[in-house]
């Protein structure tokens, strides 16, 4: 196997995995010293290329709300199978109409609000003081608005995402409060996926498609362009997003292969590597790690 990228699909991935729309071998969920991982994908594209696959919420459907996903090891298990790059892809809302139902946004700043999941690999530790920027690698930011534009989607490349903790939705008043203090975007995933994936010196970027608007506290549906904005139309714009989706992983794994590299993600925790806190092979760094299951953490 020789797949370098990643993607972990968001709301509606299980729906291309049920449907056959990504040609894939199923390797299973991987032990990891933090849990198990969702079950993983290898996926095979028109390219050529191979890229992994891995649904955040299950296999079949919506079984695991964000707050209970087990972000570590799904992230752990990755890294394990070689991979150096990972897309997110998650459903958002957005916070103001300043973006179109439909529409992808390469998201370029992160606002984290969640409060009960676990935020480092190195917990009870002297480490995970790094630096967070930029959020996310901008040679993936850069691969994926290539690949956007040579698909012809439309898309925004930059947008900053507020990450709440659900699983409950947001109320009108957070919705403003997150809008006032520079929020573009409204989930519930990105975080701590992102700081995670720094850790283990992932490069990490993430894919969004505006599925909605956030809470406004009125029945009365959104403006487009001045005229109502019906729910079908919203429902079957997010529909096409989502099934646009597999051919732009495709184009993506060639694309990033030629794109030049623009980071020092793989360098991210190389001040505790020189100072001798962390050995060169990343995989001894957990050794004498728990699992979640052994010191019965609430996350599966």
């Amino acid at each position: 196997m020789s797949a370098s990228l990643a993607c972990i699909g968001g709301t509606a991935a299980y729906d291309l995995l049920r449907d056959g729309a990504l040609v894939a071998d199923r390797l299973g969920p991987q032990h990891t010293p933090f849990g198990d991982s969702q079950p993983i994908y290898l996926c095979k594209s028109r390219f050529g290329q191979q890229f992994l696959f891995l649904s955040r919420h299950g296999e079949t459907g919506y079984d695991l709300a964000p707050s209970f996903v087990n972000y570590r090891a799904n992230l752990y298990a990755l890294k394990d199978l070689g991979v150096r790059s990972v897309i997110s892809w998650s459903e958002t809302k957005a916070l103001c109409h300043n973006y179109k139902v439909g529409e992808y946004v390469i998201v370029h700043d992160l606002v984290d609000e969640t409060h009960q999941r676990a935020h480092t690999f190195f917990e009870n530790q002297g480490l995970g003081a790094v630096r967070q920027w930029p959020v996310f690698c901008p040679s993936l930011r850069r691969a994926l608005a290539t690949t956007l534009g040579e698909e012809r989607c439309a898309f925004s490349d930059h947008g900053v995402y507020v990450c709440v903790e659900g699983p409950r939705r947001e109320t009108p008043a957070e919705a403003r409060k997150y809008a006032m203090c520079g929020g573009e975007l409204l989930g519930m995933t990105l975080a701590p996926e992102a700081f995670l994936a720094r850790e283990l010196q992932l490069c990490y970027s993430s894919i969004c498609y505006v599925a909605h608007y956030a809470e406004t506290g009125s029945d009365y549906t959104p403006f487009e362009g001045g005229r109502v904005l019906e729910e079908a139309i919203t429902a079957q714009r997010a529909r096409t997003a989502v099934e646009r989706l597999p051919r732009i992983l495709e184009r993506l794994g060639h694309v990033v292969s030629d794109t030049p590299s623009l980071c020092h993600c793989e360098t991210s925790m190389q001040q505790y590597i020189d100072s001798g806190q962390l050995a060169w092979d990343w995989r001894t760094w957990f050794e004498d790690q728990p699992s979640e299951r052994d010191i019965g953490t609430a996350l599966p």
